[in-house]
């Protein structure tokens, strides 16, 4: 007879002393709740009567008083067959992708692995308990030896998931496998997408990982990977509390030494490697972040040693480091660079022109590039190979193309399509101003005249110099104060940013010229958006006074409408520089990498907070550390395509410096 006693309200035993565990109990209130062990002390405890006595297999009610409360316990005691049973098979899908170059295997990196299995050297797995700790260790339990990939190395060559089946053994004592250890003896690393165990009597339990496994011979530490499950820091399972700090240990690093491909640490540094002083003097620059003057979010460090013509500068890489993690799987690399190509195209080849004696002549040598493509631009091609691209990738297809690149052959505007001239009309402006690239700028003036916070003595007048005379003939017979208060009057306002490098800007080429530019817009009573003034600003120049210049809408084909178009061109030009410099690069790519920094060094994979913001973060890194490398750097793409030339990232810093996170973030800004 095996009667059962009960320990407390949440123990039941065998007389045997065999803890009943995972089986339903009712209370008085009808929820239903697990039995768990909580102590394993029996004494003081009396055996219950014949009449709660069962037999193997049996199944009754039990019931208890303590206290004051009645508790009623709804067994079904498992077979003999079942009790017995406490080591078992788990088993288990991994999907993985290995080594590849532009959709097909890498043959290089096959023979290496086939070479490693055949040494005895695989791709080891061992499950962990979240409910048990190995005394000796401090972390979760593990049962017996690794278990280990049956590695094929003749996938077939075309790249994609491969998927292998697994046992792990375990044991039902040892409760829940929250996570598992994977450790890659083979000579090339593999990107891990996810591991799948179904768990005898529990169903599936899911793994995502998502990760690049380095050789052990590269990395010797064990990487640790958790079930899908949120846990925050005080509620994490004791048997992966330790592995929860080992993980976060290894993703800080310790700030020292160069950054190796293969190494996943997450570390800050300023903005130190985008001058290369060692080519030339003139790709000198400021550093970007750590001081007053040019305070800048952080990048991701690489530790690599610094130039000796100019120590606080970083030396110059052909690929700039970050955790492998964060760099696109190569399987992605040629759906990821065709759709990158013709995103960049529009921005890249424009410029081209500026990298080469041949410049456009006219509007029409623009327009052609739209019917010709590469072959309108007069570059030999052996020229622009040698040219790097904005992405590495780039260079890649570069290679493979021996007279025509197809991804360069633009599809014309869809504006110009339908009017080839529709670039020169005010409301084509205005409607461009709201819903075009750059749409973050505009904003309600509150208070007219608009007003600078720039020193007097060094730029001139704060105050605008536009006046209700400048816009009175197009309010619609509203007065200035009417239009104001009933917020139907909004400026796009460059001058802070762009007087402080007017003068300097101006004095690196005859050919590139710049103003400081305010433009208001009037919305009319039909809800249209209309330019009504636009105020052209320099500073004071040699002991002149400072240059303010008003221009209003006038008729085309008159001396005033040219200027007007060359007034909105300015505007233009400074919306450009600004949209590509603050509000695509800045407050998109460069003010995210931090946040990604800071995620992966103070949040657990576990975290629930981590889970939710990593998604926003896919390819953003490895974005960025191809700009610094060919976009943003010192002579490049942006330098030599965009008004404020070598200025530009000094520039993006001082508007950094002006921004305020409590009135210019969500939702404050929204309100604006």
């Amino acid at each position: 007879m095996d009667a059962m006693r009960v320990l407390s309200n949440k123990i039941l035993v065998t007389e045997g002393n065999v803890p009943v565990v995972g089986h339903r109990f009712l209370i008085p209130n009808s929820r239903q709740s697990c039995l768990e062990i909580k102590q394993h002390v029996l004494s003081n405890v009396a055996p219950l009567s014949n009449n709660f006595s069962l037999r193997i297999g049996q199944g009754s009610v039990l019931k208890s008083r303590k206290g004051k409360r009645n508790y009623a316990f709804k067994l079904n005691l498992p077979r003999e067959t079942e009790t017995a049973k406490k080591e078992y098979d788990i088993d288990g899908e991994i999907v993985l992708q290995k080594v590849a170059l532009f959709n097909v295997t890498d043959y290089s990196a096959t023979i290496a692995d086939a070479a490693s299995e055949l040494m005895g050297n695989k791709v080891y797995l061992q499950l962990v308990s979240s409910d048990h700790v190995d005394p000796e260790t401090g972390s979760g339990k593990t049962v017996g030896k690794p278990s280990h990939l049956h590695w094929n190395p003749l996938d077939g060559p075309v790249a994609g998931d491969t998927y292998y089946s697994i046992k792990f053994k375990w044991n039902s004592t040892l409760g829940f496998p929250g996570a598992f250890l994977i450790k890659n003896t083979h000579a090339r690393e593999f990107f891990l997408k996810s591991l799948t165990i179904s768990i005898p009597g529990q169903g599936s339990v899911r793994f995502h990982c998502n990760s690049w496994i380095s050789p052990s011979s590269v990395n010797e530490n064990d990487r640790v990977f958790f079930a899908n499950k949120s846990f925050l820091p005080e509620k994490t399972p004791v048997g992966l509390k330790k592995w929860r700090e080992v993980d976060m240990k290894l993703l800080r690093g310790d700030g020292t030494g160069e950054r190796k491909v293969s190494d996943l640490i997450y570390d800050y540094d300023v903005y130190n490697d985008i001058a290369n002083p060692e080519k030339s003097p003139e790709l000198r620059r400021e550093v970007l972040g750590g001081s007053q003057d040019f305070p800048y979010p952080r990048r991701c460090r690489t530790g690599r040693p610094r130039t000796k013509t100019a120590p606080e500068f970083e030396t110059r890489a052909s690929l700039n480091f970050i955790p492998p993690d964060e760099r696109f799987p190569h399987t992605d690399f040629s759906d990821f660079g065709a759709h990158t190509i013709m995103a960049f195209a529009n921005i890249v080849f424009p410029t081209i022109a500026n990298l080469f004696d041949d410049a456009f002549q006219s509007f029409e040598d623009v327009s052609e590039l739209y019917i010709g493509g590469k072959k309108n631009l007069h570059i030999p091609y052996k020229i622009l190979r040698q040219n790097r691209s904005p992405l590495q990738i780039i260079q890649g297809f570069l290679d493979k193309v021996e007279d025509e690149l197809p991804f360069i052959n633009f599809n014309r505007p869809q504006i110009v399509e339908i009017d080839e001239y529709a670039w020169r009309k005010d409301d084509e402006f205005s409607r461009q101003t709201l819903a075009g690239v750059n749409p973050l700028v505009i904003q309600c003036l509150e208070k007219f005249p608009p007003s600078s916070t720039l020193d007097e003595k060094t730029y001139g007048p704060q105050r605008s110099t536009i006046t209700a005379q400048h816009m009175e003939k197009n309010l619609e017979g509203l007065s200035l104060d009417e239009v104001v208060a009933s917020k139907k009057l909004f400026i796009l306002d460059y001058y802070d940013s762009f007087m402080p490098y007017a003068e300097r800007i101006n004095k690196l080429s005859d050919d590139v010229k710049t103003y400081a530019s305010r433009t208001l817009f009037f919305l009319s009573e039909e809800g249209i958006l209309c330019p009504v003034a636009i105020e052209l600003c320099l500073p004071p120049i040699d002991g002149n006074e400072a240059v303010r210049k008003v221009f209003t809408p006038a008729k085309d084909g008159t001396e005033e409408g040219a200027l007007w178009q060359l007034a909105k061109a300015h505007v233009k030009s400074n919306d450009a520089g600004y949209h590509q410099l603050v509000s695509h690069w800045l407050r998109t790519h460069c003010i995210t990498e931090p946040f990604i920094i800071a995620t992966h060094r103070q949040l657990s994979r576990m975290h629930p907070v981590y889970k939710l913001l990593t998604p926003h973060y896919l390819d953003t890194m490895d974005i960025n550390q191809a700009a610094r490398q060919a976009l943003i750097n010192a002579g490049g793409i942006i330098e030599q395509g965009f008004t404020p030339g070598r200025y530009s990232m000094e520039m993006s810093s001082k508007v950094y410096k002006q921004w305020k996170f409590n009135e210019q973030g969500l939702p404050a800004d929204l309100l604006a």
